[in-house]
């Protein structure tokens, strides 16, 4: 019967010894798996995240040699003037700062002002704030308006007129209260009559 006991005592014993050997080995494979995770840390940086901070969406840009966009530019001047000079530049329009608003014209164009201006009827007069004017194949932007020697744009007043009534009524019911305004606004007609350019660029 002790014999027995013992025999049970040794077993537990020693699957406690192993078990406990066991354990040891793998919290020792573990530590030593941290150890590397740590030494592996140290040694190779952090990666970064690609946020819109860090990295723009769009895709990056090369800035063009200046060397080569001066003599494109020199280029683009020498073909515009060309075209001038030879006066194959098709139907010019032109973009003009006229009555505190900007009108997109062309020849034979008719535009509608809410105003009325101090030339007559019938006088031709010009439209000296012109932005840019633009023809087939190019186009001149002023900075912000072109050279008065450089376009010409010129139109008639066709007529003067009035707009039709327009009602503006309020009412309040049970109170008494109306309230009628007829707005009548004066209108201007212009014809624009030619739009020229300058035979060479300044």
């Amino acid at each position: 019967m002790a014999a027995t006991g013992c025999v049970r005592l040794l077993g537990n014993w020693s699957r406690a010894w192993s078990w406990s050997r066991a354990r040891a080995a793998v919290s020792s494979q573990a530590f030593t798996a941290r150890h590397q995770s740590s030494q592996n840390n140290t040694i190779q940086p952090r990666k970064q995240a690609v946020t819109s901070l860090s990295k723009p969406p769009w895709p990056e840009t090369k800035l063009p040699d200046p060397v080569q966009e001066a003599k494109h530019h020199l280029e683009v001047v020498q073909n515009v003037k060309e075209l001038i000079t030879a006066g194959a530049y098709g139907r010019l329009f032109a973009v003009v700062h006229f009555a505190s608003r900007q009108w997109k014209v062309t020849n034979e164009d008719l535009i509608l002002i809410e105003n009325h201006i101090e030339a007559g009827c019938g006088d031709r007069i010009r439209l000296e704030k012109v932005l840019l004017v633009g023809g087939d194949d190019f186009t001149l932007i002023g900075r912000p308006l072109l050279g008065r020697d450089l376009v010409r744009v010129e139109a008639t007043v066709i007529e003067k007129t009035e707009s039709w009534p327009r009602i503006h009524f309020r009412f309040k019911r049970r109170k008494r209260y109306r309230r009628k305004k007829i707005n009548i606004q004066p209108q201007t007609v212009l014809r624009i009559n030619t739009i020229e350019v300058a035979p060479a660029l300044s």
